[in-house]
């Protein structure tokens, strides 16, 4: 691993860091230490407090698109790491709950649970597309908390999502269908009498990097449009502290490993291909390790193989001390995508389906560093 640009969690210095240090500010005890520089921001008389979380807005994506003097970038207080995997799943339940992923177990985009590959967020099983029958089986099988959840100051607390997202609702929740109608819920929410905690989520830029790629003019053109935009809201709403990061960033796709067809390597596995197409698990059969690493050797230029015991021991998905059942959703082998950008192909694709241009659930720089961004409302 060493041998590769690899950007390992940090977890003094992570998204953990940062929803404990949210968490701590309303009146919890959080399990992870806080980061000083930005609680230094936070004032408990301040009316409003937005945590903005904006899907895919990678720390290394803001430098390539926006000059320094731009409102996000000239806001940054610093630097953190994502998680690992750097997926959506698993880095947006750590900025929710304050808690890695050996805690909260969201390791991925998708699980194995005793061979069903289930998607955590659709509740769907991955393979066949269909809706478990169990519509609460993920919550029961992984539960945990908001860190707002326990919220112990005066602070109302908001969620603002999608229409078609309900995770982590707060006592109160606002719902919106675009960009332009979800700033102006922001403004119109912190407008109102009382003290709030709102956390908003945007799935749309990680979408649009998914489609066209990391460094397209679209995406730029996006971003450019986001800062304008998120600086207007700043300007008109007082007494407010805004707060926002990414979940993780991404990278640009180079090539494609079509691993769901490769017999020698099929012919290992207990069950079907999990967790996500450059963090991907590999349940192997009883006496078929060997094997299995022989047959993997062709993609060892693109993705790193560790053991899950290797894993564990490295401490790259937090300490299972508290969890140690979570250990199973790990499978027996993570392959790890490199720098070459390539991504395993877990399933053939439908043909009627663009495939992606942007990716993520890596370590390269790319996926791992997000920003720390702070501004006060005039």
């Amino acid at each position: 691993m060493i041998e590769h640009n690899f950007v390992l969690p940090d977890f003094q210095n992570s998204i953990v860091n940062l929803a404990a240090t949210l968490s701590n500010f309303l009146g919890n005890q959080p399990q992870h230490p806080i980061l000083p520089n930005l609680a230094s921001k936070l004032d408990s008389k301040t009316k409003n407090i937005v945590y903005l979380v904006v899907d895919g807005m990678g720390d290394r994506i803001l430098a390539k698109h926006l000059p320094p003097e731009s409102f996000l970038r000239s806001h940054q207080i610093q630097t953190v790491t994502s998680v690992f995997p750097s997926t959506t799943a698993a880095a947006t339940t750590a900025l929710t709950s304050g808690l890695t992923s050996s805690e909260h177990g969201w390791f991925a985009w998708m699980l194995d649970f005793d061979g069903e590959v289930v998607e955590l967020f659709r509740n769907t099983n991955y393979y066949t597309k269909e809706l478990l029958a169990n519509p609460n089986f993920i919550r029961e099988k992984l539960p945990y908390d908001s860190f707002w959840q326990n919220a112990q100051t005066a602070h109302q607390t908001y969620t603002c999502f999608p229409m078609l997202i309900y995770k982590n609702s707060a006592q109160h929740n606002i719902n919106y269908t675009s960009l332009r109608q979800m700033l102006s819920k922001l403004h119109k929410t912190c407008s109102q009498p009382g003290q709030k905690f709102i956390y908003a989520y945007l799935p749309d830029f990680d979408t649009l990097m998914h489609k066209y790629g990391p460094n397209a003019r679209k995406v730029r053109n996006y971003l450019r449009r986001l800062d304008r935009k998120i600086a207007k809201l700043v300007r008109r709403t007082p007494d407010t502290t805004f707060i926002i990061t990414a979940d993780h960033g991404q990278t640009e796709v180079k090539g494609r490993a079509e691993i769901y067809c490769d017999q020698a390597i099929k012919a290992c596995l207990e069950h079907d291909f999990a967790w996500d197409a450059r963090a991907t698990s590999f349940k192997i059969k009883p006496g078929f390790d060997q094997q299995f690493k022989q047959a993997f050797k062709k993609y060892e230029k693109d993705f790193v193989l560790l053991s899950a015991d290797a894993v564990i021991k490295q401490g790259i998905l937090g300490d299972f001390k508290k969890h140690p059942h979570l250990k199973k959703y790990l499978g027996d082998y993570l392959a790890i995508g490199t720098e070459t950008g390539k991504l395993f192909l877990l399933k053939e694709p439908n043909p009627q389906k663009k495939l992606e241009r942007g990716t993520h659930s890596g370590m390269t720089p790319e996926e791992m560093y997000v920003p720390v961004i702070v501004a006060q409302g005039e």
